[in-house]
C-alpha cells in the first residue's frame, strides 16, 4: 500500500474515466473548435511559442475532461487535477495544467450541489502541515465566482490531525469547518500548499454525501457532454488569464494587489508581469516577505502554463529561496544561470509571464502590503546592479538544489 495521500483508486478511477472522455466525439468536435479558436486569438501574438501549442490544447482538454469525470455532485469522489504529465498506475496520464497552475500547489476538486449535504473526513499525512485553502466555487466558466472559503489556519482540527469539513445549504452556526453553499454550487476546489517538496505532502481526504442523491450517477455520455460544455465555456477565462499577463507591456511588474480587488481573500496579494529579454538580459526582481506564511515566485509561457518546474527552478517558494543579507528577496530572471541562489529560468523562451504570491498572513498581526521593485538589466551588468548581500550559489551547490526538486516532485506520484 502507497503512503502517498494521492494515489487512491478513486484517483485511479477518475483518470481513467478522463482517458475514455478523450476519445469521445462530443469531446472531439469540442477540442476542434477550442483549437480554432485559440488559434486565432493567439497565433501571431503566441507565434515565437506555437510549438508549444499543441500540449497546450491536450492539456486543457484534459482538464475539462478530469473535471467532468469527477463532475458527479450525487456521487463525489476526491480527484487532483492541475498536473504535469505524469505515469503512475501503470499508464501514462496527459497533463492538465491550466490558467497559471502553481509549482508548489496540490489541486484537488469534489463535485458539490446545492441542496446536497457532504462531509469530508481529512487527515495530515505529515510532521509540518502545509497551509490549505478549501474553496466552495460557482458554476461559472466564464468568470468564476467563489461561494465561500475555508483556510486551514482557521480550522478546528484535532490534535491527531485529523478533522472533518461540513458542507450544506445551511449557516454554518457552531460549525467552524464548515461551507454553506448557495444555487449554482459546483465544487470545492483545494490547494494545498507545499513549501519542503520532500518533507510536506498533502493531506488524506475522502468525501461522502450524507443525504440520499435519488438518482444514478452519470454516465459516460453525460459526463462528455459537460466537459465539452465546460471547456468551451472556458476558454473566454481562460484567455483572460492568459492575456492579463501577456498583453502588459513588456518588462513592467504590476505593484501588488490584494486579491479582495477580484473577489478573493483580501489577505492574499499578487502580481503579474510580461517579460520579454534577449540573450543578453535579465530581469532583476527584488520583493519583501510582508509577513505571508506561503510566498512563491514562478514564470508561466504565452499560454500562462507552467514552464519546468520539476529539474529547472522556474518556481521558487518560501522554503527554496534564499533571503538577501536585509531579509528582502532578490530574484534574477534569465536564460543563463547566474550564479545568484535565486535564478528564475526561462527555459530558454524569450517571453515569459511573471508571477509572485503572498498568502497565509498571521491572524494574530494586520497583515503587511508587500513591496516590489524591478529592473531590466544587460546580463554582464548583473553584479553592477544587484543589491549587496544577495544570497549566491556555486555550481555544486546548483546541481543539488536541481536534484532536490527533481526528488520531490517524483514523490507526488508514487503509487506503491
Amino acid at each position: 500500500m502507497t503512503t502517498n495521500p494521492l494515489a487512491t483508486e478513486d484517483q485511479r478511477d477518475i483518470e481513467a474515466i478522463a482517458l475514455r472522455l478523450l476519445r469521445s466525439p462530443t469531446l472531439e468536435r469540442a477540442r476542434d473548435v477550442a483549437t480554432m479558436l485559440w488559434r486565432n486569438a493567439v497565433a501571431w501574438p503566441a507565434r515565437d511559442q506555437m510549438d508549444r501549442f499543441d500540449n497546450m490544447i491536450d492539456e486543457y482538454v484534459f482538464h475539462y475532461a478530469m473535471r467532468a469525470a469527477n463532475g458527479d455532485a450525487a456521487h463525489p469522489r476526491v480527484a487532483r487535477f492541475m498536473a504535469p504529465a505524469h505515469h503512475w498506475f501503470g499508464r501514462d496520464v496527459p497533463g492538465s495544467r491550466w490558467a497559471g497552475d502553481s509549482p508548489d500547489f496540490i489541486y484537488r476538486l469534489i463535485p458539490v450541489e446545492h441542496g446536497g449535504r457532504y462531509e469530508v473526513q481529512g487527515r495530515k499525512t505529515c510532521s509540518l502541515e502545509p497551509t490549505v485553502n478549501y474553496a466552495l466555487m460557482g458554476d461559472s466558466n466564464a468568470a468564476p465566482v467563489t461561494q465561500g472559503l475555508l483556510d486551514s489556519l482557521d480550522m478546528e482540527i484535532a490534535s491527531d490531525g485529523s478533522f472533518t469539513i461540513t458542507i450544506d445549504e445551511s449557516p454554518a452556526g457552531e460549525r467552524r469547518n464548515h461551507l454553506q453553499t448557495r444555487p449554482g454550487a459546483d465544487h470545492i476546489l483545494i490547494r494545498d500548499a507545499l513549501g519542503d517538496w520532500i518533507d510536506q505532502s498533502a493531506n488524506a481526504l475522502v468525501v461522502r454525501r450524507i443525504d440520499a442523491a435519488g438518482r444514478a450517477p452519470m454516465d459516460e455520455s453525460a459526463l462528455a457532454q459537460r466537459a465539452a460544455k465546460n471547456l468551451l465555456e472556458g476558454l473566454y477565462y481562460t484567455y483572460y488569464c492568459t492575456r492579463s499577463g501577456s498583453g502588459q507591456r513588456p518588462n513592467e511588474v504590476r505593484a501588488p494587489l490584494s486579491s479582495g480587488a477580484f473577489g478573493g481573500m483580501a489577505t492574499q496579494w499578487g502580481t503579474k508581469g510580461n517579460l520579454d529579454l534577449a540573450p543578453d538580459e535579465a530581469f532583476v526582481v527584488t520583493t519583501t516577505a510582508a509577513g505571508a506564511g506561503f510566498r512563491n515566485v514562478m514564470l508561466t509561457d504565452n499560454f500562462h502554463m507552467s514552464l519546468n518546474y520539476w529539474s529547472r527552478t522556474s518556481s521558487l517558494n518560501m522554503m527554496q529561496m534564499a533571503p538577501d543579507d536585509d531579509g528582502r528577496f532578490t530574484y534574477v530572471v534569465a536564460h543563463r544561470d547566474p550564479g545568484v541562489h535565486n535564478w528564475l529560468d526561462t527555459n530558454g523562451l524569450r517571453e515569459t509571464i511573471f508571477g509572485h504570491r503572498w498568502q497565509a498572513f498571521a491572524r494574530d498581526a494586520p497583515p503587511e502590503m508587500p513591496t516590489l521593485t524591478a529592473q531590466l538589466v544587460k546580463f554582464d551588468d548583473l553584479d553592477k546592479v544587484l543589491p549587496r548581500g544577495v544570497a549566491e550559489i556555486d555550481p555544486v551547490d546548483r546541481a543539488a538544489q536541481l536534484a532536490k526538486r527533481e526528488t520531490g516532485f517524483k514523490m507526488r506520484f508514487l503509487d506503491r
